[in-house]
């Protein structure tokens, strides 16, 4: 474990593990961090990071999708590199191969929201499945309704968010406000011509159609859908995301 110093003297956590082409994991949030310690790609070296204010990161701003766009690119370094983005992550990863196309290899964007958002019935979705937990950590409960075993769902979340650290609100109320306010994204998107996947659990809130805006917008996608799994497709079903991401990059 080691801390990498952006251009403005922001520390950033970061993390370094096997061999192989450079795959850099960019995790959701956003105010979270990076919860990929059980992804198990060994063929690859593996960069795991907290971006800046969260986690183990310097807690500063300023919290703007410029800056973390950035940020990603000190994490990058010089070399093309497989990105492989999750949920708010999969967001950050797209605007990163906008901005630095000749930076990404490969584009993974893992459970992403798509470019229109999440669905109608979200909040009540959510609401649904967090009055199954009334006797849960609300925090641990939150997360919890992201993963399809309900059986399992409140032990996954506590070793998913293990260590804890208390999240950034204000670094979330911002990015998501600005990412909300982006205008002709498909546009953009279409200038991204880097082969890209997407995956998606069948039971994530989220469902697998949010991903239709950029499947038909990116221009070199394709989408596998896994069943029986939520949010978390490295911790629901390690297995067969590591086989449809190694087919991918192979």
């Amino acid at each position: 474990m080691a801390h990498l110093t952006t251009d403005d003297g922001c520390r950033l956590w970061t993390e370094v593990r096997g061999s192989g082409p450079s795959v850099v994991l960019v995790h959701g949030g956003p105010g979270w961090w990076d919860v990929f310690h059980e992804l198990s790609l060994p063929e690859f070296t593996l960069h795991r990071w907290d971006q800046r204010g969260c986690g183990r990161s310097d807690r500063r701003g300023p919290y703007t999708l410029a800056r973390y766009v950035a940020d990603l690119a000190t994490v990058c370094g010089p070399a093309p590199s497989i990105v492989i983005g999750h949920s708010w992550g999969a967001s950050l990863a797209l605007e990163f191969a906008q901005a630095h196309p000749d930076a990404v290899s490969r584009l993974v964007l893992v459970s992403s929201v798509g470019l229109d958002g999440p669905p109608a019935d979200y909040r009540a979705r959510v609401a649904e499945r967090l009055a199954m937990t009334p006797e849960a950590d609300p925090w641990i409960a939150q997360i919890s309704v992201n993963l399809a075993d309900r059986k399992l769902a409140l032990d996954r979340a506590r070793k998913l968010n293990t260590p804890w650290f208390e999240p950034n609100q204000v670094c979330a109320d911002a990015l998501r406000a600005e990412l909300a306010a982006l205008t002709d994204r498909a546009s953009v998107c279409a200038k991204v011509v880097v082969p890209t996947l997407l995956v998606h659990g069948a039971e994530d809130l989220r469902p697998p159609d949010v991903t239709d805006s950029l499947l038909e917008a990116l221009p070199d996608a394709e989408r596998v859908v896994l069943d029986g799994v939520g949010h978390y497709p490295w911790i629901e079903d390690p297995d067969g995301f590591q086989k449809v991401v190694r087919e991918f990059l192979a």
